[in-house]
């Protein structure tokens, strides 16, 4: 990708302060450099101290000895004194387009992704990866899916005394609007978690029953960006109604893309309390694959459990329980075999409000999948990810030569994760204008978001080579839903609890990049997260 003069001014600005802070250590008259608390949190950086969002909910903040240290907001309302170390390292950070944060009174240093192996490269060439989809070099697409879980998956920090993972320091829509539209903004939450968006499409989805034979049904999930993302939301407001107006009418056809390193990503989680534990015990559905022939195929209907035995500790099983018939050895887990967090008392205040599910402080969350979607190429590279009773031999739409490639690095939570791509919609992969709607499906889904949608959730349908129909939630491919993602003018997103801004969804099929389904459309650069989050003006 070029380098852009806004990227040159960028880094040269990040330089220039890892500069400053090594002349603040050249003698004790200048080993330290404040700002004074009576300033406004705006106006407060300078090249002695490291740019970020935390400016916008800390101040009285001082360097020394490559230290950070601030007065910060915690989610609380209070302010807690809090420090980031090393912070000349993270400055590396920043150039790549990281960020330092507030995240409940904590100073993290917020990675755009790891890179834990040397030899992965992120953002990889939009020539190399169109080199892999059109070769069919299926072994490079999930080594570099892996590559991207290793990195979202990696400890970034400490908050309230927990470590966090990278994915889990990065902002969220309402932190991105309050930082679009005011000098402040509060610290952001790292469990910022609400009711699955595109169950409006299916309204029982939305509603499924608690106490089913199959253990807990409800999921909660979030969408969050990494800074690139971010930053280039905040810049063009595009959480704005307004802003998706104005772009329409100057004659824009997409909004401004993303940049390359541009990550954005949908983590789903379930809520484990007193409610739907029973002795220490909590029960919740177990993938058991991809249904032939293909059907609606919610969490409801799998007839299958794992049980999680809250206090306990040790490897884990390796099965599920079909039909649920009873616990054992072979399908009973620990928390540490999940991306797990506990929930503190401010989480608990806010998620209860957020969620149909009782939360309250010292319960657990556990991370069972989640969308992942880069800008390394035009129409974003997919993967997604969910978490597998045995992820050496997962079930469909995964495989054991997809798990057969994970990287050495992952620990053992993050090793228990399944994954399926969609780095194209159809086989051998079409151009992305002018293509033709032939050739195999390419599915990519995940289990937990999709597989209970039936074809009443689909508006568009169009027949792969004419016949092969692609009409449930097992059938979808990310890059073919995403790509719908488009502003409409005429459309009232204020109607039917929002459930128009879900819409249209589509199950896999080949669409080109200049369909006529976009005529009189705003693109959104396949992130669907944009309406779902979007600000009207009338709010």
């Amino acid at each position: 990708m070029p380098v852009t003069f806004s990227r040159l001014r960028d880094a040269a600005l990040c330089v220039a302060a890892a500069l400053a802070l090594a002349a603040c250590t050249d003698g004790a008259d200048s080993d330290k450099q404040t700002v004074s608390e009576k300033q406004p949190l705006a106006q407060q950086a300078s090249l002695s101290l490291p740019p970020g969002s935390w400016q916008l909910s800390c101040n009285n903040a001082s360097l020394s000895n490559d230290v950070l240290t601030a007065s910060c907001k915690t989610l609380s309302g209070n302010t807690t004194q809090a420090s980031l170390y090393g912070v000349s390292n993270c400055l590396g950070r920043i150039v790549q387009g990281g960020d330092i944060g507030n995240i409940d009174g904590s100073l993290i240093c917020i990675p755009d992704l790891p890179r834990v192996d040397a030899s992965f490269v992120f953002p990889q060439s939009e020539r190399t990866i169109n080199n892999w989809v059109y070769g069919g070099d299926d072994e490079a697409m999930y080594r570099h899916g892996w590559g991207i879980w290793a990195g979202l998956t990696q400890q970034a920090g400490v908050v309230d005394g927990q470590p966090v993972r990278a994915f889990q320091t990065w902002a969220t829509p309402s932190n991105m609007k309050y930082r679009m539209k005011n000098e402040t903004a509060p610290p952001q939450r790292h469990l910022d978690l609400e009711p699955a968006r595109q169950f409006r499409n299916k309204a029982h989805l939305a509603s499924q029953a608690q106490a089913q034979g199959d253990g807990d049904t409800h999921i909660a999930v979030s969408v969050a960006y990494n800074p690139p993302a971010a930053n280039h939301a905040i810049r063009n407001r595009l959480f704005l109604q307004s802003t998706l107006e104005t772009f329409l009418k100057e004659g824009y056809e997409e909004i401004p893309n993303f940049p390359s390193n541009a990550i954005t990503i949908k983590p789903v989680y379930k809520v484990i309390n007193a409610s739907n534990t029973q002795d220490g015990i909590y029960t919740m559905p177990g993938w058991p694959g991809t249904p032939s022939p293909a059907r609606t195929f919610g969490e409801d209907t799998w007839n299958a459990c794992v049980y999680i035995d809250v206090n306990g500790s040790g490897s884990g099983g390796s099965e599920i329980d079909q039909g649920c018939s009873g616990r054992n050895a072979s399908n009973t887990f620990y928390l540490s075999n999940f991306i797990h967090h506990p929930v503190t008392a401010a989480d608990a205040e806010y998620l209860a409000a957020q969620l149909s599910v009782k939360v309250s402080e010292g319960d657990y969350v556990i991370l069972v999948g989640m969308h992942v979607g880069t800008r390394e190429v035009k129409r974003w590279a997919w993967q997604t990810f969910w978490w597998s009773a045995n992820a050496d031999q997962p079930e469909l739409p995964s495989s054991e030569r997809i798990a057969s490639l994970r990287p050495a690095v992952l620990d053992e939570a993050a090793r228990h994760y399944a994954m399926s791509v969609g780095y194209a919609m159809v086989s051998p992969a079409q151009p992305i204008i002018g293509g033709k709607n032939e050739g195999e499906p390419v599915i990519s889904y995940n289990p937990h978001l999709e597989a209970g949608f039936d074809p009443g959730v689909f508006q568009i349908k169009r027949p792969i080579n004419g016949d092969q129909l692609m009409e449930y939630g097992v059938q979808t491919n990310c890059m073919t839903c995403h790509g719908l993602a488009f502003y409409d003018p005429k459309v009232d997103y204020s109607a039917d609890g929002g459930a128009n801004r879900e819409k249209p969804y589509a199950a896999d099929f080949y669409m080109s990049l200049d369909d006529a389904v976009f005529e009189g459309k705003l693109k959104l650069d396949f992130a669907w997260s944009i309406l779902g989050v979007l600000e009207l003006d009338a709010e």
